[in-house]
């Protein structure tokens, strides 16, 4: 008979006081996820509206071009696509921006509370893909993102209880599940169904964090190590041209933190290990020898200041350099250029003549 009885109990559903309990249990969840969102959005639209301006360097783009080179699953070429198309980046920015203040005021207010957790789960994920790997003192962006994976989980689970908008609406929606699903309120799921979904999420949940931990960081199964190094910057050197007297080459910043640039004070012209020119900072600030075109500018640019060029974390740059008059660079010998940063460590690439 106890068996019989812990089975019926098993198979019953729970009664919408539980769910207003359960509610309020994760208010404090609820409010600060929101607050989150609601923050994020507030901040581009009211008081800080330059970074939905596509003219200012403060714009959110320059987020991007500092995350593109670590984003997850090699999808740096994707995010450089969207950088270079400027009508989709905004219109993109622009939607993010709206998702994040919908669910920040939804999450907040207990409206469409399941809804907005579901889409809170959708930005924890993009986050995460983006900007997980970043963090030059602190795991921050992971961190936040991981924690909004989590917490959208819980309140997708109980709703937003009795202290909701959603509560309002109840007794209109009570008699159909699928809206459940997307408000407050009971679910149309038994004791057991409610542990396994629970336990799902749960695991999803710890997944979703353990698993981007080791994918950008290791020490899980392999050392510490982060998947991009966000403390050194490398100064990636590609297509350098040597014709009509000047030389050209592009250059990538694909590492390294984003709260300061790799500032490059010199750079050679080396063949047959004799430097035939070097370009020092009094150099490279003139426009008349050194011309650096920026496509993310002015989002984030390589610029030149009183001792050194300026180069930001993920900006690319195509420099134009002047060759002295009387440089002679021979034709059947290889040709290296170097750039050399304010730490003295040295980057090279095969001028092609």
């Amino acid at each position: 008979m106890q068996v019989n009885q812990e089975k019926n109990d098993s198979n019953m559903l729970l009664s919408p006081i539980f769910w207003q309990i359960a509610g309020v249990m994760a208010l404090a969840i609820r409010l600060v996820s929101g607050w989150i969102y609601w923050g994020g959005a507030s901040r581009r639209l009211i008081y800080d509206p330059v970074k939905l301006d596509p003219t200012s360097h403060a714009y959110l783009a320059n987020k991007l071009v500092h995350a593109a080179p670590g984003v997850a699953f090699d999808l740096t070429g994707v995010m450089h696509w969207l950088l270079a198309h400027g009508t989709l980046l905004h219109t993109a920015i622009i939607f993010f921006t709206l998702v994040e203040l919908v669910v920040g005021i939804g999450l907040i207010i207990g409206f469409a509370t399941r809804l907005m957790s579901f889409i809170s789960i959708g930005l924890a994920c993009t986050l995460m893909i983006i900007f997980g790997w970043m963090g030059t003192t602190c795991l921050d962006e992971w961190t936040m993102a991981a924690l909004g994976f989590a917490t959208a989980s819980v309140t997708l689970i109980t709703g937003g209880g009795k202290y909701a908008v959603d509560q309002l609406f109840q007794k209109h929606i009570e008699n159909r599940s699928w809206a459940c699903w997307l408000t407050s309120g009971p679910l149309p799921l038994s004791i057991d169904q409610l542990k396994k979904f629970s336990i799902v999420m749960g695991s999803l949940s710890i997944l979703f964090t353990v698993g981007f931990y080791g994918y950008n960081y290791g020490a899980i199964v392999t050392p510490l190590g982060k998947r991009i190094d966000s403390a050194h910057h490398t100064i990636t050197l590609f297509q350098a041209t040597l014709k009509d007297s000047h030389l050209d080459v592009n250059t990538y910043i694909n590492t390294g933190p984003d709260t300061q640039g790799a500032y490059i004070t010199q750079v050679n012209l080396v063949q047959n290990g004799t430097i035939l020119t070097s370009y020092q900072a009094t150099q490279l600030k003139d426009p008349n020898i050194v011309t650096i075109k920026n496509p993310f500018a002015p989002w984030s640019s390589c610029k030149a200041m009183a001792f050194a060029v300026r180069c930001q974390l993920g900006s690319k740059a195509t420099w134009s350099l002047a060759l002295p008059k009387g440089i002679e660079v021979s034709a059947t010998q290889p040709a290296y250029l170097q750039f050399i940063n304010v730490e003295g460590k040295v980057f090279k690439t095969t001028v092609q003549q």
